[in-house]
């Protein structure tokens, strides 16, 4: 470690041998009363504390209690009768898998309760009197407990469930081939239904009848079986749903918008398909390469939704008048086909993703992102055919106005020339063309100031440098250039991007975030932060910086610079009292874990430095490099770096001293008053008689005779002394004879 250094540059020796003993013990719980509430709350996170009971010594009056990550097994009668004032109680991420009746005793002002993660098993744990003291709960979480179940008709205890009339927010698991009783009625306030394990196979008109009809979410996700029925109108007991999400679960997309039948013209703020395509769909009625048709989307097309997700779903193309056709297209705000694989790649597609952008007046994300289509080829197995018949549309894509969010990444499009045209007076704040391959282009008018305030360009450095005589970037606040191999953007001087890449940099003006990360660069052109008045954060991870550049140091306004794992072997001077300075001015951290610091006394200050700065450091221990460091060709073991936290400390200290050829004691001040020197001197005794022990070297600094410890002047006469030296210039002698003592090299 670089601490290290410091001690032997200024020759305060450590004991190799001596370290403290941790305790592995159940921690008290924080209590915390957050000032910012409007009511009074008292909060006892007991959290990760390995316990496996409720504490009845925290004071009577708290409102939050945080169980989760103990070894909770069992809920026990009684156990939270002390505390009456409770309104939310988590016991997430235990090993419960039972709860006595009465457990909840004396909380009849629980309004939320976490028991997620667990074992409880809805069948035999939850009895009609399990929830009576908390017939007030409005959020109950309990999901991920059941297992796995065979198709059997699961019955879920509906007589337990009927108490809470209160409930608002229901999360729990799904069966196979579930049976929700009569009680479920009761539950009339009931507003978000989560299914987030799911299990389900069968999926019918009668599943969920018993639910009240004003539920308004529900969420079916994950549901990772087949489903082996599903019937059009399963979604008819609940009319007034305005969020649906069915994300990750193996239904088919034409399944799923077979259901939306029961929404029929209605009007939805958020309906989730993403990810419907499980492998397992090969057959004709459901196949896994998908092409949506224009009876797929009779019910969705009607409906007025303001955020839908088809991501996912294996769609490769799509008939006329079918993805892009909704009756009210003025809903739709936020459009997801993430993850797809088709194309717009004739004129009618383009022409009917105009019509789309055309009335879609309040659009605001739009994400085409991670559509493999086709790989580029040799040129002799790729030509585009001329003589092919494009329609009037001549490609050219324009963009709604209101969009704010145009997410066009990792795109695999090889064939056709496509314009995507942000037109005067775009609302475009957050643009993503990352790792495209594509022949797409985004064409920002001429002569027009735009509202961007994002940029991600990872993944190529040439995308943004064709325009930039026609953008005005000015209002861009986050960039972010990843991956981009940005060195060869910026040398040799007088390639034909550099000149872009400075004007570029020119024009962000209001620039705060800056990712450069992965890039191979090792240094970086003058002035290229000149301008940047604004920045608030650095990121350069991931380069090969051998120093940290010095035209970092010219920005007065930083708060973040990430240099982690680069190639730095120190922090100039120059660059400590700027960090310093930028502390003090605006606070500052600094992450510079993962260079190849040097272990060599020139890094002295720069040691010195990270123990005393006040700047915010990643680390306070960095790992550093001895050049010379396999020159003796030995093996050392250190405690405060071999041992490992968990074992026997004082069996792997013996042990590791019965395996060594030398014992070197390090003797200080401090090796007087350790708690384990007399352990190790003992040790070192039963070795000598042992004969496992070559060598017995004494290394002293600052120590008199006197000081000696009793135990070790016992066996002087087997000891090697070394007095370290207070001239810096005879340190190469003392080291000489170490190494002459204990290197094989010289036997």
């Amino acid at each position: 470690m670089l601490t290290d250094i410091i001690r032997m540059c200024k020759y305060q020796i450590v004991p190799i041998f001596c370290m403290s003993l941790s305790l592995v013990c159940t921690k008290d719980c924080n209590i915390a009363v957050p000032e910012d509430s409007k009511k009074f709350v008292k909060v006892a996170d007991c959290s990760a504390r390995g316990l496996n009971e409720v504490p009845q010594t925290l004071p009577r009056d708290i409102t939050v209690l945080n169980l989760r990550r103990n070894k909770f097994q069992i809920i026990s009668k009684f156990s939270f009768k002390r505390y009456r004032f409770l309104q939310k109680v988590t016991l997430a991420e235990n090993k419960l898998h039972k709860i006595e009746d009465n457990a909840f005793f004396g909380l009849n002002r629980l309004n939320i309760l976490n028991m997620s993660d667990n074992t409880l098993d809805l069948l035999t744990v939850y009895t009609p009197k399990i929830f009576l003291p908390i017939e007030n709960l409005t959020v109950l979480d309990i999901q991920r407990n059941i297992q796995e179940h065979n198709d059997d008709v699961y019955r879920y205890p509906d007589e337990a469930f009927a108490v809470l009339k209160k409930i608002v927010y229901l999360a729990l698991d799904l069966a196979p081939n579930p049976e929700f009783g009569q009680g479920f009625k009761n539950l009339q306030n009931l507003k978000s239904l989560i299914f987030d394990r799911c299990f389900l196979k069968y999926l019918r008109e009668k599943t969920f009848e018993n639910f009240s009809l004003n539920l308004e979410e529900l969420t079916l996700t994950r549901c990772l079986h087949y489903f082996l029925h599903v019937e059009d109108n399963a979604l008819s007991p609940f009319p007034n749903i305005a969020k649906l999400n069915f994300e990750e679960s193996c239904m088919h997309l034409k399944q799923a918008l077979s259901m939306l039948s029961s929404y029929n013209g209605k009007t939805l703020d958020i309906i989730n398909l993403r990810g419907l395509n499980c492998p397992m769909f090969d057959s004709e009625e459901y196949p896994f390469v998908l092409t949506v048709k224009k009876d797929m989307m009779r019910y969705l097309k009607t409906i007025c939704v303001e955020t839908l997700d088809l991501s996912d779903n294996g769609i490769v193309d799509f008939e006329e008048n079918s993805l892009l056709s909704f009756d009210r297209p003025e809903c739709l705000k936020h459009l997801y086909f993430k993850g797809n694989r088709f194309a717009f790649t004739n004129g009618r597609q383009i022409d009917e993703l105009n019509a789309f952008f055309n009335k879609s007046i309040v659009l605001q994300t739009f994400d085409y992102s991670f559509i493999p289509v086709r790989y580029r080829l040799e040129e002799n197995d790729f030509s585009h055919n001329n003589e092919q018949n494009y329609h009037s549309s001549n490609n050219i894509i324009y963009l709604p106005r209101s969009l704010e969010k145009l997410i066009l990444s990792n795109l695999l499009c090889y064939d056709i020339l496509r314009y995507f045209v942000n037109l005067h007076g775009s609302n475009l704040t957050y643009l993503d063309v990352s790792f495209s391959y594509s022949n797409n282009i985004v064409v920002f008018e001429g002569n027009a100031s735009y509202k961007t305030e994002t940029l991600v360009l990872d993944g190529h450095f040439h995308a943004a440098l064709y325009q930039i005589e026609l953008v005005s970037f000015i209002n861009v606040k986050t960039l972010l250039w990843r991956s981009a191999n940005l060195l060869y953007a910026m040398y040799p001087l007088d390639n034909m991007f550099f000149k872009r890449f400075m004007a570029l940099f020119r024009k962000l003006k209001n620039l705060e975030h800056l990712d450069m990360s992965s890039n191979l660069l090792w240094i970086l052109p003058d002035g290229l932060f000149l301008e940047l008045d604004h920045l608030l954060e650095l990121q350069l991870s991931q380069n090969l910086f051998q120093s940290v550049p010095t035209e970092i140091i010219v920005c007065s306004t930083i708060k973040t610079l990430d240099l982690r794992n680069n190639l730095l072997s120190t922090v100039d001077y120059d660059t400590r009292v700027w960090a310093d300075a930028m502390n003090k001015k605006n606070g500052f951290s600094l992450y510079i874990d993962g260079n190849a610091f040097e272990c060599k006394c020139d890094n002295l200050d720069f040691i010195k430095w990270i123990q005393e700065t006040k700047v915010n450091l990643d680390n306070r221990s960095f790992k550093c490099t001895l050049l010379n460091e396999n020159e003796w060709k030995l093996k050392i073991c250190l405690k405060d770096r071999d041992f490992l936290p968990g074992e026997s400390y004082f069996d792997t200290e013996a042990e590791s001293i019965e395996s060594s050829r030398h014992v070197i004691f390090l003797l200080t001040p401090e090796f007087k008053t350790s708690h384990d020197c007399l352990f190790e001197i003992e040790r070192v005794k039963h070795e000598i008689r042992m004969k496992n022990i070559e060598n017995i070297i004494v290394i002293s600094k600052d120590m008199t005779i006197k000081d000696i410890p009793a135990e070790l002047a016992n066996i002087w006469n087997y000891v090697i002394f070394i007095q370290w030296p207070d001239n810096c210039d005879d340190l190469d002698v003392t080291w000489q004879k170490l190494k002459k003592l204990i290197s094989s090299d010289w036997l």
